[in-house]
């Protein structure tokens, strides 16, 4: 908001203001680290929120909006997982999951998935990420295959699996090579491999369908409450991309216009203040 003088009387107007554009990638990263710095004041109800979900769409066309080689939308979306990642547990969400790369996500240009893979292998590789997991004492879990990523990437997330597997407090995870279809084989065949051992029989499953938790990639978490998903267009018509269609069930959705490097503190709290609002039925 201005004042400004028309003919003697003072008007309020309102005046809009773009952000400047950064001039280099590490001004973009810059930029985002210092929004994160310092975010609102705020705790979640935590019986309403205690698994958030975040899908994180629209890097690329962040990157391009700003001028950048498209490719570099990756680097500055890492530096807002970070962001996101330390207001989450600030604000007292004990469970977060990033959505990072999809089982799709193989068919895009080869350079750009080397690019993308270079980037999660030096991530993972970050002595001091690595620390700030265990002085917060937060699990760490990969959900989805590791079969398909780069011997590097899998060690690093192995890695991160075996040094905070005794943490309670909270839980990060990453999605990444992560398709719900593919989840959903791969707990079909492990039951099947369970039942053939005799370890579970058919009527378990039958008398207690919840049995078939402990089979996905979520074991012993409790189910995703809200899911946001970034990048969604005016005119787009939203979907879900197959994401845990099982423990999404009864979770909120949210479709946030905002590209994901440019999802701020401030949109991210009126997400979770629009979630806490509602009053979920769970089919009663």
């Amino acid at each position: 908001m201005k004042l400004l003088a028309m003919k003697g009387k003072m008007s309020l107007v309102e005046i809009s203001k773009k952000p400047e554009m950064p001039r280099s990638i590490g001004e973009w990263i810059e930029q985002i680290r210092k929004d994160w710095e310092n975010p609102p004041e705020f705790k979640v109800d935590s019986q309403k929120l205690k698994h958030l979900v975040i899908i994180c769409d629209g890097n690329r066309r962040a990157a391009q909006a700003k001028g950048f080689h498209n490719f570099l939308g990756h680097q500055a979306g890492l530096e807002t997982v970070k962001g996101l990642a330390r207001t989450a547990r600030k604000w007292g969400i004990k469970t977060l999951t990033f959505w990072l790369w999809s089982t799709e996500n193989w068919e895009r240009n080869k350079k750009q998935v080397n690019f993308i893979m270079n980037l999660a292998q030096k991530s993972l590789n970050e002595e001091k990420l690595l620390k700030e997991l265990c002085d917060e004492q937060v699990k760490f879990t990969h959900l989805g295959r590791k079969d398909r990523l780069p011997s590097a990437v899998r060690k690093g997330l192995e890695l991160w699996e075996e040094k905070t597997a005794h943490f309670q407090k909270y839980q990060l995870n990453f999605a990444i090579d992560y398709g719900g279809k593919d989840e959903l084989i791969r707990a079909i065949i492990k039951i099947v491999q369970a039942v053939e051992a005799k370890n579970l029989s058919t009527q378990e499953i039958i008398k207690n369908p919840n049995l078939i938790w402990q089979f996905l990639d979520t074991k012993n978490q409790t189910l995703p409450d809200l899911i946001i998903r970034t990048g969604t267009q005016k005119e787009e018509i939203p979907h879900t991309s197959g994401f845990m269609p099982l423990q999404s069930e009864y979770s909120g959705w949210l479709f946030v216009e905002d590209l994901f490097p440019d999802f701020k503190p401030q949109a991210f709290l009126n997400s979770i203040e629009k979630f806490q609002k509602y009053e979920r039925r769970f089919g009663r």
